[in-house]
């Protein structure tokens, strides 16, 4: 009777270099379809903001909430895990799983903004009926308190993501409020996300933006700072 012959040492060690290299090769492919995937859950919770922000303006005279308390009516702090937001927005967008974004989560839990359960920030110049965070753009400067009064609704932003960290040279302010108030290459402040499809480099990804008409976009890392700032001025003249 003929003996059934195992793998020998080799043939082992051949198999196990095969699977080797198809892990090297499987692994940054199915890392990049997690990202993906999380990506478009936070673009679909974004364009959920853009139907409630529809509403929203539609039932108040086109005015737009408040920057500082459109989801926490007493504080601009971001709103925490165990809270019931109480903002003047939170009626259009009561499922708490829209206001994370997946991936803000997983930079988020190893952050002082671990206990966040919102991810998204509102633009400040487009709400606060016009006042200005700081007199940075000058005594005299405003923004816009109503949709009527934006210049160009498909490029102006609304709500927006932020990073739990500062890039140097790009921010100067992590996510830390409801509230965005993004600077330009004279005066760093806040500025857009990067954590979405980064090619291996957390500050070179992109963020998903909302913009005054509803639609979302994804914009890669703005360097041009002035760039970026015009996404968030709401006015025809800038103020610089």
């Amino acid at each position: 009777m003929q003996c059934r012959r195992g793998f020998t040492l080799i043939e082992l060690l051949v198999v196990i270099a095969i699977i080797s290299l198809l892990m090297a090769i499987l692994l940054p492919v199915l890392g990049k379809v997690r990202d993906q995937g999380r990506t478009i859950s936070c673009r679909s919770n974004l364009k959920q903001y853009g139907i409630g922000l529809r509403l929203y303006l539609d039932d108040n005279n086109h005015d737009f909430p408040d920057a500082w308390t459109w989801l926490k009516s007493k504080s601009h702090n971001w709103v925490r895990q165990g809270e019931e937001p109480d903002g003047v927005f939170w009626p259009y967008l009561k499922a708490l799983d829209v206001h994370m974004c997946p991936t803000f989560f997983m930079w988020a839990k190893n952050s002082d903004y671990a206990d966040t359960a919102v991810s998204y920030v509102m633009n400040s110049y487009v709400g606060r009926k016009g006042t200005i965070w700081s007199d940075w753009l000058g005594p005299n400067v405003t923004g816009v308190s109503k949709e009527t009064e934006v210049y160009n609704p498909s490029r102006v932003i609304v709500f927006t993501e932020e990073n739990t960290w500062t890039i140097e040279g790009y921010s100067v302010a992590p996510f830390n409020d409801t509230h965005f108030t993004v600077g330009n290459e004279s005066r760093q402040i806040d500025n857009y996300a990067t954590f979405h499809n980064t090619p291996g480099d957390r500050d070179l990804g992109s963020a998903n933006l909302v913009f005054v008409d509803g639609h979302v976009e994804s914009l890669k890392r703005v360097e041009d700072l002035n760039e970026g700032f015009r996404l968030a001025w709401p006015k025809k003249d800038l103020p610089f």
